[in-house]
């Protein structure tokens, strides 16, 4: 019953903070107007307000616990991309976009699946290499540029 309460009142929150957000222009993703942040932070909340309500009918209805979604998780794993996420933030302004998001797609590939190194580096360079075409020539997006310049 707690988490039903207290997802309705995190629902009810998150729908004010939409509808005050939308009251003060959301723009759009190009041009973000004073509202865009706070309405898209209202949607998740309510979105996370939802899911607690429904896990909540879940617990009482004896149907699944929370508690079973955390089993069987590989810590380590989560352990690894947690640190290369932190150390990839660190890197990025340092050593560039490229470098940075291409060493981080290594590791990342490597967890998701154990499969030979040329493959994970290939795929990483590809990634990356769209990605920069997409973010840094078609959207205009400045990437950091690092220590070779690129």
């Amino acid at each position: 019953m707690r988490d039903q309460a207290s997802g309705l009142f995190w629902l009810a929150v998150s729908i004010v903070a939409c509808v005050k957000s939308f009251q003060a222009n959301i723009g759009t993703f190009r041009l973000p107007g004073a509202g865009f942040f706070p309405f898209w932070s209202g949607c998740i909340l309510g979105t996370l307000a939802i899911i607690l309500i429904v896990a909540g009918f879940l617990k009482e209805n004896g149907r699944g616990n929370i508690t079973n979604l955390w089993k069987g998780m590989k810590w380590g794993r989560v352990i690894i991309v947690l640190t290369s996420l932190f150390i990839y933030a660190i890197f990025l302004p340092r050593i560039g976009y490229l470098l940075a998001t291409c060493g981080l797609m290594i590791v990342l590939l490597g967890i998701i699946e154990r499969t030979k190194l040329w493959v994970r580096v290939a795929s990483a360079v590809v990634i990356t290499s769209v990605t920069y075409v997409v973010f840094y020539k078609w959207l205009g997006v400045h990437l950091p540029r690092g220590i070779f310049g690129f």
